[in-house]
């Protein structure tokens, strides 16, 4: 049995060699010139064929692909060190008739195309997050055609790698991988049963007939066999579980999540004293490892306590260190702090000393290694790591830089003080991110306790008040919700956030939300956060306001939530009648996202709405901007109250032709989906979608939460009200909203809105 292109054209099934790693061993170069990798293999012939289980170009053995919703095939993730990478993929083509076909080519990395062993073409696909698309010709044979591809590309922090192939015309033409007819239909129907899984409402695994073999069922508190029957019962006391099939030794893996069912914590402290003394005595509690773990020792030194696998953990996070892998600065910022106590023994200050006089503190030392230096949260943490250790080992030198300590003091707080300048006055561009908030809060913090000097820690301690007072007042029902400058899948659940434990921590009025660098708050003895955060959580919000080179609007009432960027913000002048028409100071509609989270709407703690264009093809990729964080190409955006009205132009050279809503349709007390319309109650809080095409409602990883709207150019409005949801449906459609893709306008009752 064989495989089909999906309806538009992508093929899906491959098999696949592991990806490849070696140490990058070229010259120094900017991260620009890195991320374009030039030190690719030349040109050359195909690999030679081989099927499932043999072994492929790199010595290791080919394996299925298994795409789940992906239309690429992606080995995407996160490398700390910078490593070259390389992989395979190989699969056969059956076309009915012989002939030329047209299709597109995409790679992140560069990819090379052989079709019967001879090279098609080689797709310099070097951007950074962004896959690069080339049009070829295929010059099929009837009968069976051999495609392989490889791909090349330096891994440095979150890489994008990938390739992928859609044919234009592929009504005639199927796909196997390379092996038996029995191997391709093992996996057919082991893929067909596991795409068909989905999570009834009353709580059971279905699919659409018996697992083809056992299927191992996995959840937090262990695993069951499902043997037969169509149903399954979800396992008990979980949220999320983990459905897989073995094939040929190979497991094909299917991830659900039922958010209704994910328990959210509320604080047992009666006190703001209690509710910070109880957070940091869990964070000591927890013993922690590795370079993590050093954050669970900074807790437990904190309250005058040590735990017997401390010496460990300092050990293995120096050793980390001394690799400079990308985010060595975070438990570097830990250690200085703990080395100002008074808690380490002699062996252990010694060690932390070792690491700090070699380490990198900036692009002006020498180095070849993958740190991020640039980024708001990291600039701060090395020039803080700088300063202290300067200070902390006067009369060293230090090794890698041939620096005095002194320099290096010097040095550190002029550039803290730029940094603190350039924020104090600018605002965060990292704004409200769930993610990276609470690392510059421990930046900053070890600028209060360490500075040495009053104006730059009251400084710092001003914009930490400042970060606390804006995630508070985007907090609703005590979860704080918002648009952001950088955010992951987080933004799913953001009673679980790292801005929503930073609100824990402080107050016993917010959700519970566990973090680790809330150990920087216990162990500051020179801060305290404002007193008034939970009047301010409460207090009703109506404005909008500035943060570094965006426009935020938040409308908050006793009933909902509702907060946004403005894209363009309104003090973006247009430049020209060129496009795009705007100054280039902020986010411009039609441009390439990233990690941006542009509206965010809440009814209640676990209710939450939001409209993106993925980044991604699938729940599971590990891209960035993905499925639900970021957006693969920023939307015209306004917010008028407790409206937001936004309007997608996605160009034709992007892989995703669809725009979505997360949904929540299982939380709301009261709910409709109609065509173009969606609507639904929580509490006394109403909440109403209109799209210009039919909304979809989708279970991929999530159960019934995703609304799906196909189309590149699409309008969507996001209402919020009150009352009974009958009265509300009827006021959200007296609007009448329209759209005209000609002219890329929407009108709804007193809003009109052009691209």
């Amino acid at each position: 049995m064989s495989f089909s292109p999906d309806p538009s054209g992508y093929i899906r099934h491959w098999l696949v060699t592991p990806v490849s790693e070696s140490p990058y061993e070229g010259p120094p170069l900017p991260e620009r010139q890195l991320r374009k990798f030039p030190h690719v293999d030349p040109e050359g012939p195909a690999p030679p064929e081989r099927h499932f289980g043999q072994p492929g170009p790199t010595g290791e053995a080919w394996t299925f692909y298994d795409p789940g919703r992906n239309i690429f095939v992606e080995q995407s993730g996160f490398w700390h060190n910078l490593s070259v990478l390389n992989f395979y993929a190989a699969t056969h083509l059956d076309a009915q008739q012989a002939g030329e076909r047209k299709a597109t080519f995409w790679s992140c990395g560069v990819g090379d195309l052989w079709l019967n062993g001879d090279l098609v073409v080689r797709n310099m696909g070097t951007r950074y997050m962004y896959p690069d698309p080339v049009e070829v010709a295929l010059d099929l044979q009837e009968g069976t055609n051999v495609l392989q591809t490889r791909v090349q590309a330096l891994g440095i922090r979150d890489s994008r790698f990938l390739i992928g192939l859609r044919l234009h015309e592929h009504a005639d033409c199927t796909v196997a991988v390379p092996g038996s007819a029995a191997l391709n239909g093992s996996f057919h129907d082991a893929i067909s049963w596991i795409d068909s899984l989905r999570v009834d409402p009353d709580g059971q695994l279905s699919a659409h007939a018996d697992p083809p073999a056992d299927a191992i069922v996995s959840a937090r508190d262990g695993k069951q066999t499902w043997t037969g029957g169509s149903q399954h019962p979800f396992p008990d006391n979980a949220w999320q579980a983990d459905v897989s099939v073995e094939v040929e030794g190979q497991f094909l893996v299917r991830k659900l999540e039922c958010p209704a069912s994910r328990p959210i914590a509320v604080t047992m402290s009666d006190s703001v004293d209690g509710a910070r003394q109880a957070y940091i005595e869990g964070l000591a509690a927890k013993t922690g490892s590795g370079r993590g773990g050093i954050m669970n020792v900074l807790a437990r030194h904190s309250l005058g306590q040590r735990g017997e696998t401390d010496t460990a953990i300092i050990e293995d996070a120096c050793n980390w260190i001394d690799d400079r892998p990308d985010c060595a600065d975070f438990p570097l910022s830990a250690l200085l702090r703990l080395y100002n106590g008074t808690t380490l023994t002699e062996d252990e200050r010694a060690r932390i000393k070792r690491t700090a006089v070699g380490f990198r503190y900036w692009h002006d030392e020498p180095g070849n290694d993958a740190l991020c230096f640039d980024s708001e949260n990291h600039s701060l943490l090395f020039h803080g790591c700088q300063m202290i250790a300067g200070d902390l080992f006067a009369d060293e030198t230090f090794t890698n830089c041939d620096r005095t300590s002194a320099e290096q003091a010097q040095i550190g707080r002029e550039r803290i003080s730029a940094w603190l300048d350039r924020k104090t006055e600018e605002g965060f561009h990292e704004f409200l991110s769930s993610t990276y908030i609470p690392l510059t809060v421990g930046a900053l913090l070890n600028v209060v306790d360490y500075a040495r000097d009053d104006a730059m820690s009251s400084k710092a301690a001003a914009l930490i008040d400042r970060l606390y007072t804006l995630i508070a007042e985007h907090a609703f029902d005590g979860v704080t919700v918002g648009p952001q400058g950088r955010v992951y899948r987080n933004v799913l659940t953001p009673d679980a956030s790292g801005t929503q434990a930073m609100l824990a921590y402080t107050t016993p009025h917010a959700v519970e939300a566990w973090n680790d660098w809330i150990s920087f708050l216990g162990a500051s003895d020179g801060y305290t956060p404002p007193s008034d955060l939970e009047s301010t959580m409460s207090a009703p919000v109506s404005k909008t306001y500035s943060e570094a080179s965006v426009e935020i609007s938040i409308e908050k009432t006793a009933d909902y939530q509702l907060t946004s960027l403005q894209i363009p913000a309104s003090w973006q002048k247009p430049k020209s009648e060129v496009d795009p028409p705007y100054d280039a100071k902020s986010l411009i509609p039609g441009r390439q996202g990233y990690q941006q989270h542009i509206w965010h709407a809440t009814l209640g703690r676990d209710c939450h709405v939001f409209v993106n264009h993925p980044g991604a093809t699938f729940d599971l990729s590990g891209s960035r901007p993905g499925f639900w964080y970021g957006n693969g190409h920023l939307p015209r955006t306004i917010q008028k109250g407790p409206i937001v009205a936004q309007i997608f132009d996605t160009p034709e050279d992007h892989p995703i032709p669809f725009t979505h809503a997360h949904w929540p349709s299982d939380v709301f007390g009261k709910s409709e989906i109609r065509d173009h319309w969606a609507f639904g109650r929580k509490g006394s809080g109403c909440i109403a979608l209109w799209c210009s095409q039919p909304l979809t409602l989708m279970t991929e990883v999530l159960t019934d939460r995703e609304l799906r709207a196909e189309g590149r150019c699409v309008a969507w409005m996001c209402l919020c009200g009150s009352g009974e949801l009958s009265a509300f449906v009827e006021k959200c459609v007296s609007n009448k909203p329209t759209f005209d893709e000609g002219s890329k306008t929407l009108r709804s009752g007193s809003i009109i809105l052009e691209f």
